[in-house]
């Protein structure tokens, strides 16, 4: 079963390296999306912040794409 935002995650086009976003992307959302920071602030009703890593970690500012 896969997460029911894999196509609508807006931390997709953040990486810009698409062997970085697979990493992600096997674990989480192919594998324990449950356990993903993301979807459980999503289902909360709370705000994502943009560079909020599945694993509740911040992607570094200065990393993302512009």
């Amino acid at each position: 079963m896969t997460c029911s935002h894999i196509t609508s995650c807006p931390l997709f086009p953040l990486f810009t390296l698409k062997a970085s976003l697979s990493v992600w992307q096997v674990h989480y959302c192919n594998g324990q999306f449950e356990t993903c920071e993301r979807l459980k602030l999503a289902k909360a009703g709370a705000r994502v912040p943009p560079n909020l890593l599945p694993n509740g970690k911040s992607l570094d500012p200065a990393l993302l794409k512009r």
